[in-house]
């Protein structure tokens, strides 16, 4: 088993890596500005694209790179939509929006092993809930309140334990910080952390390389 999983992550690997020297030779016929905007999103949003990391929540400001927010927008789409990857935006206010680039399936697999109790019950969220309602749900609650809901950090792939510890829906004590705050056993944490980070290398590597 384990070699197999090897093996297609070694695939996925390769096929990851033809499709970004696709999109890097792209870059080269598209306009300057367009261009430089992907590229900076596309370092942000990298422990998506190459970490399994199921969202990234992202800030744009308009005239940000010379740019609106409408355009930052359409080119945001026009990135995920060649990556394989869903975007939404989250929450607008002034000449600022926060989006969310997401991979619904790591999402749905993560919302479907979310406890029931502390996602229905608690929160009041549906049972069954899927990425799209989800996200819908948690912008509205964002929109009503002003404020971000912590529950996000399941779509920004946060382990499950951490969620529910910085929400104080168990009893598990803080433990450290990797990037978020870590309640209980620090190490699948930790763990999680390495991996997202060496994505972000990986990228960043394959975007300066000449």
């Amino acid at each position: 088993m384990n070699q197999l999983y090897s093996c297609e992550e070694k695939m996925s690997k390769t096929k990851k890596t033809e499709k970004f020297h696709e999109w890097k030779l792209r870059l080269s016929q598209i306009c300057h500005k367009q261009a430089g905007f992907e590229r900076w999103l596309f370092e942000q949003v990298s422990r998506v694209l190459f970490g399994r990391k199921s969202g990234e929540l992202i800030k744009i400001q308009d005239k940000m790179m010379d740019l609106t927010l409408d355009q930052c927008t359409t080119f945001a789409r026009v990135l995920c939509e060649l990556w394989g990857v869903d975007l939404k935006v989250l929450h607008c206010k002034n000449d600022t929006c926060k989006l969310i680039v997401y991979n619904e399936n790591l999402l749905n697999n993560r919302l479907s092993r979310a406890s029931k109790k502390k996602l229905h019950k608690k929160l009041g969220y549906t049972i069954g809930i899927k990425a799209h309602e989800f996200l819908n749900e948690l912008s509205h609650r964002w929109k009503s309140s002003d404020r971000i809901p912590h529950e996000i950090g399941l779509a920004l792939g946060y382990p499950l334990k951490d969620v529910w510890g910085y929400m104080g829906l168990t009893k598990d004590s803080c433990s450290g910080c990797c990037g978020w705050q870590v309640f209980g056993d620090p190490r699948p944490s930790i763990n999680l952390h390495r991996r997202y980070e060496e994505a972000r290398r990986e990228a960043n590597f394959l975007l300066h390389a000449a």
